[in-house]
């Protein structure tokens, strides 16, 4: 961030401006309790070489996490990333994010886009899908307000079992719409269907439901999609971990109405949480309520294959109180890197590495089960997360691993403190932890 010096009469003639006396009356409205009360304690100004050396001792304090090996998932996953999509995201001519409006200085831009929606359209065998969105809580937050717009309902049903980042996301975006959020309870790692068939009622506009959900467990969506829709309520399945859509039955398959899915673990890195990628699948018949964008295939005058974007659904294309979004910006370079990682891996990649996913975190769970030092929590089929109760203090376990270069897994109590939660572990496993890696947990863990 630039800094830019203001002169005292400067000062005076912006507050002038503003309408105020002094500074302090301009932050009046800020509670005392969150104004700065003492000056910073800056010190006096370095040269350039003398702040570049700093900031490497510092940066030396730092862990190499590279080098660790994570056993946390919890919605944001490390999976390998081959060489060739990083390579190909340096090109110069991807660098800009922005919005492609001009179809004829955007063919390569808009073209990746579409082989994209085309790609995510088959993994979830869903008619439409909406390529660029910020994450997935924001896409599970915009499948629960067009759930309202297609229903003109205001009752939503949220799993307990959907991602808690999730969970507070779709709060905030239905705040202003004062809509009334029923909670869906779980038993065993799973929905309780027999409190969702008493939960569920006709003036419900939606049911949320996480698969894999936040525990691991692989939901009965089919099961749960009949229940729903014999109700006539919208059914949104909400994909966290999107690797898992090359073993597990399409959401379109299990009955889903609205897919919100978070699409890092295609060609993103960890990134300290950020920036992701989300789509949003939906029904040809629901097309006209999906918030973004679409990129559309057409010819040109001359009869030549091209893409235009269509269906922009944005205040700044159509009457603002018709608008269905506010999205304007777009994580293109994300969806390039999406795009290039499913090109690389094709249909039987992604099935072999999905596959290899849940055979490791299989593995490990039995391992560790064998050590007798943990226990299992529920009885429940799993992909690649996995819950698994401690009988050591969480603290111990955490240090063990920490000191031979892994990264422990979630602490669960710290989002659910009821139940029989404590000690317990959510572990994740991916295919850049080897057997090697997982022989290693399993005997650190055990000494």
């Amino acid at each position: 961030m630039r800094y830019i010096p203001n002169t005292e009469e400067q000062k005076k003639e912006m507050l002038k401006e503003i309408g105020v006396s002094t500074f302090e009356d301009l932050i009046e409205s800020i509670p005392q309790n969150l104004q700065l009360k003492d000056k910073l304690n800056i010190p006096e100004a370095i040269s350039e070489s003398e702040l570049e050396d700093k900031i490497f001792h510092i940066a030396k304090k730092n862990a190499d996490f590279n080098s660790m090996k994570p056993l946390i998932g919890a919605g944001s996953y490390r999976h390998f990333i081959p060489e060739a999509v990083k390579f190909l995201l340096q090109r110069e001519e991807f660098w800009t994010c922005y919005t492609p409006y001009q179809p004829e200085l955007s063919q390569g831009t808009l073209q990746s886009i579409f082989e994209y929606q085309s790609y995510i359209s088959r993994l979830t065998k869903m008619e439409v899908i909406i390529p660029s969105i910020y994450d997935g809580a924001s896409a599970t937050a915009e499948a629960a307000l067009m759930s309202l717009r297609l229903t003109h309902k205001n009752k939503i049903i949220v799993s307990n079992l959907l991602h808690p980042h999730y969970r507070e996301t779709v709060k905030t975006y239905l705040a202003p719409h004062e809509t009334e959020i029923i909670d869906l309870p779980y038993k065993n790692g799973l929905v309780d269907m027999e409190k969702l068939k008493i939960l569920i009622e006709e003036d419900a506009a939606s049911i949320i439901i996480q698969s894999p959900n936040f525990f691991g467990g692989i939901e009965n969506m089919a099961k749960i999609s009949e229940i729903v829709h014999s109700k006539n309520i919208l059914l949104i399945n909400v994909i966290v971990e999107s690797m898992s859509l090359g073993i597990l039955k399409a959401p379109g398959d299990t009955g889903a109405d609205i897919v919100a899915g978070n699409a890092q673990s295609f060609g993103m890195d960890l990134n300290y949480g950020g920036p992701y990628n989300a789509y949003l699948g939906t029904r040809k018949q629901y097309i006209r309520q999906l918030p973004g964008r679409i990129v559309g295939e057409t010819v040109d005058i001359d009869g030549k294959r091209v893409f235009v974007m269509t269906l922009r659904a944005r205040e700044q294309d159509i009457r603002r109180e018709k608008a269905t979004s506010n999205i304007c910006t777009n994580h293109n370079l994300n969806v390039l890197a999406a795009n290039i990682f499913l090109s690389l891996m094709g249909t039987e990649g992604l099935y072999q590495i999905s596959l290899l996913n849940a055979k490791s975190a299989h593995y490990l769970e039995n391992l560790l089960l064998k050590s007798g030092k943990f226990e299992k929590v529920f009885n429940y089929p799993f992909y690649h997360e996995f819950l698994l109760k401690s009988k050591e203090d969480i603290s111990t376990v955490n240090k063990k691993l920490l000191e031979n270069n892994f990264i422990p897994p979630l602490k669960i109590c710290e989002f659910y403190q009821a139940g029989n939660l404590k000690n317990v572990l959510l572990f994740a496993v991916t295919e850049t932890l080897s057997r090697d890696h997982l022989n290693n947990t399993a005997k650190i863990l055990s000494e």
